[in-house]
Formats: C-alpha cells, structure tokens, sequence
C-alpha cells in the first residue's frame, strides 16, 4: 500500500509516465488489485513497474488488464548518460525488479513492455523469457502531408471513397459504441472480452481527464458504421478499440477513422500514432498500408507453476 501511494503522488503531472501505466488508468481497469514495484535512489523513484493482479481458482497471476496495451518497467534516465553507463544501469534495476517479482509467489506472470525498452537482459538472467511483437506507429505527424503520401494508394482510395459516403462524428453514446464494438467479436462467434460497465467506467473515466475521443463513422441515413476510441496524453494518441457492422464492412469506415483519428493527433500536436498491433495477418497489412513504421516490442513471462502452465497450454 506503501508503494501504491507513493506511485500515485509520482504519477501527478508526470508526463513520462505512458497514459496505460498512470494510477488513475490501473484503477479503471484494474480497480483495487493492483501494485506496483519501484525503485529509489536519494529519495527519488528511478524505475517502477505496475501491476495487474488476476486470481482465478488457486492460481495468482499478473497479466495485462483489459484494453491495456502497454505495461511493464518504467526507467528515469540521467541526461547525457554515457551508453555503457546506460546499459549497466538497465540491466541493474530490471535484475532488481524481476528479483521483487518472484517474491510475489505467483503462478505466472505477463507483460507487455513499451517499445522502449529495448534491454531486457536483467529479466533474461532472471529466468524470465522474451517474445518479440509488433507494433505500426505513424510518426512525423508534424507534416501531414508527408504522413498521407506515406499511405498506401489502396488506402488513399478507400478514404477519398468513404469521405463521399460517410460523415466522423463524436455524437455516440458509450452504450452504442460497445454494441458496435461488440459485432466485430460476434462476427467471429467470440464473446467480447470486457463487459459493457468495464468499458463505460474505463471511458468514462478517461472523458473526465480529457484523455481519449470516442468516433463513429455514419451514413447519410444514420446507420453507424464504424467505432473506434482513442487515447492519448501530449505527444501519443493510440488507437485501443475498434469495431464495424459486419453487414457494412466494405464502406471504408475503419480506414476513415483512422485518418481522422491522426489528423486529430497532428492539429493537437502530438509526435506520433499508435495503433498498438497487430501481429494478425490482416490487420498487420491494415496498419502498414498507412505507411506506419513496424516497431518491435516485448513480452516478457516467467512460469512459475507446472499445473498453470499446463492447463493454459490446453486452452490455448
């Protein structure tokens, strides 16, 4: 409880701090069982690394919460750190902080690290393990021109298309963005993995902090098409949820959103866009065409129980 408050009076007004891993974030998605571990140097917090606690059955286990894309260590850098000195430092607080985790007594752990962290070596000699993910980000947001020219020229025509058709407007409410969001999961006879009051507390929460924008793409008649909700801080917005009618797929709405969702990004400022994925084939494609750049990231785990390891092998 010691470290959560302090967490929390680190986090106000923070900015380097991903939205995802602030403590009003862990609290919307993760209410109360959640923790974090961090370290201190003179008084000061050098690293940290919030948690989600899931318990099922016997089983104790720190995964991502929902709709929670990044995770995992935060690090302050001395300016002008010398790229050896850099290094050490790295591997020792990581070597420290996987050295906290396994004295959680956990079953398995799970994170998704931001894509700065490149250095993982102080978990590797932790015996925790690493896969390698992929995001596609949108940079240079600054020259929008630059950006669209970037665009796969099926993309730019399937803009030019839906701007004939199609109007991206705010004016959704939370409940029908959820049902809209749901199709896409009941297309693929997938139960949607959060219910409706986990994403209305989550959105919500976010509108009141003026972190996110919730777009729907319509028709001349009304119809909605297309939903997709981003989140953003000064200089990244992400794109975390999307959905589309199954019935009006091919009118390019998702595509429309997307490019509205990184005009709003450039007007306000922001460096780049995130869209958080996707390692699925098609959507791996859908996120390159608008001339993102691949990014690597990490998954860093650690099994600590034979039985969960077995039992989540048979599920998957």
């Amino acid at each position: 409880m010691i470290n959560k408050e302090t967490y929390r009076n680190f986090c106000q007004g923070n900015k380097s701090i991903p939205v995802f891993m602030q403590d009003w974030w862990l609290d919307a998605v993760c209410g109360e069982d959640w923790g974090v571990i961090i370290v201190e140097q003179n008084n000061k917090i050098i690293a940290a690394l919030p948690y989600y606690i899931h318990k099922k059955y016997c089983f104790k286990s720190i995964i991502p919460p929902h709709l929670t894309p990044i995770g995992g260590v935060w690090l302050w850098y001395e300016e002008g750190m010398h790229q050896t000195s850099r290094y050490a430092y790295e591997m020792q607080l990581m070597g420290h902080i996987a050295k906290e985790i396994d004295k959680l007594k956990l079953d398995f752990y799970f994170q998704k690290f931001n894509h700065t962290i490149t250095n993982w070596l102080g978990f590797y000699w932790n015996g925790f393990k690493q896969t390698t993910y992929y995001t596609y980000r949108v940079l240079g947001l600054e020259d929008i021109e630059q950006v669209y020219n970037l665009f796969h020229r099926k993309t730019k025509r399937i803009i030019r298309l839906a701007e004939e058709e199609l109007e991206v407007t705010e004016d959704i409410s939370l409940e029908e963005f959820y049902r809209i969001n749901s199709l896409t999961f009941n297309r693929q006879e997938i139960e949607t993995p959060y219910s409706e009051s986990f994403f209305i507390k989550l959105a919500s929460t976010c509108k009141e902090r003026n972190a996110c924008k919730l777009l729907a793409a319509k028709d001349k008649t009304g119809r909605i098409h297309a939903v997709l909700m981003i989140v953003f801080n000064e200089d990244v917005c992400y794109s975390i949820v999307s959905g589309a009618d199954p019935s009006l797929r091919n009118s390019g709405a998702t595509t429309l959103l997307n490019w509205h969702a990184i005009k709003f990004a450039h007007h306000s400022g922001m460096k780049e866009y995130d869209f958080t994925g996707s390692m699925i084939e098609p959507i791996e494609k859908f996120f390159r065409h608008f001339g993102a750049v691949q990014t690597p990231y990490f998954i860093i785990e650690k099994h600590y129980s034979k039985l969960y390891s077995l039992l989540r092998s048979i599920k998957k």
